[in-house]
């Protein structure tokens, strides 16, 4: 497992996405509860909980999605911020903002590529279709990550810091919750009726890092 630097500050939006999921009349509300624990040798911030992001996905299928633009930064030998949450479709610039050559590339399934060198004020963009985490690497320093959730639909919301959330106006049938922080492995629950209370334990298994979550339109 890569080292990763454990960050000290967390820089978050969230995008609404009301009025999209309100187009749905026969949509109602599914609600309940994440629990962030650590694993051994890691420990957790008052609040981390929030960094969560819970989405369904319907079995019928999910509307069409609001795809962005956004950037993440090389600084420092580091990326910032560090983990990032969007819709499919959506682009992520990738800035070298250091005096050294990165080289931005990732192995994953569906989202495999490489821009090679990039030096001081080099800037590559990648569009990003393939639902689920993406994991973005330096091939010149192997200790920086950027962990990346490419969403599949609309269906999405950060957890409270009491750890609750509620998804309003999914449609009706049922579909699988998906549950996801920067620092766990990604879980899933299926769900079958409106109004079901969910609970769901998530373990912390990575150092923290600074997250942003677009859960909705681009800015």
């Amino acid at each position: 497992m890569f080292v990763r630097r454990m960050a000290q500050a967390l820089a978050w939006g969230v995008v609404s996405m009301a009025t999209q999921a309100a187009t749905h009349a026969d949509g109602g509300d599914i609600a309940g509860h994440v629990e962030l624990a650590a694993n051994p040798g890691q420990t957790l911030a008052t609040g981390e909980v929030t960094d969560t992001v819970v989405y369904f996905v319907p079995a019928a299928g999910a509307p069409r999605l609001h795809p962005g633009a956004y950037t993440v930064n090389s600084v420092d030998m580091d990326f910032r911020p560090g983990a990032m949450v969007v819709p499919a479709g959506s682009k992520i610039r990738f800035a070298n903002l250091d005096q050294v050559l990165h080289n931005v590339y990732s192995s994953t399934p569906g989202s495999v590529f490489d821009y090679q060198f990039q030096k001081v004020g080099d800037v590559v963009e990648r569009r990003f279709t393939t639902p689920g985490p993406v994991l973005v690497s330096c091939n010149v320093h192997h200790f920086m990550e950027f962990d990346l959730l490419v969403l599949p639909t609309p269906y999405a919301s950060s957890v409270g810091a009491d750890g609750s959330f509620t998804l309003r106006h999914v449609p009706s049938g049922p579909g699988t919750l998906y549950f996801w922080n920067p620092r766990t492995q990604i879980r899933t629950q299926a769900v079958t009726a409106h109004g079901q209370n969910v609970t769901q334990r998530l373990v912390a298994i990575k150092p923290r890092v600074t997250t942003e979550l677009h859960l909705g339109a681009g800015s």
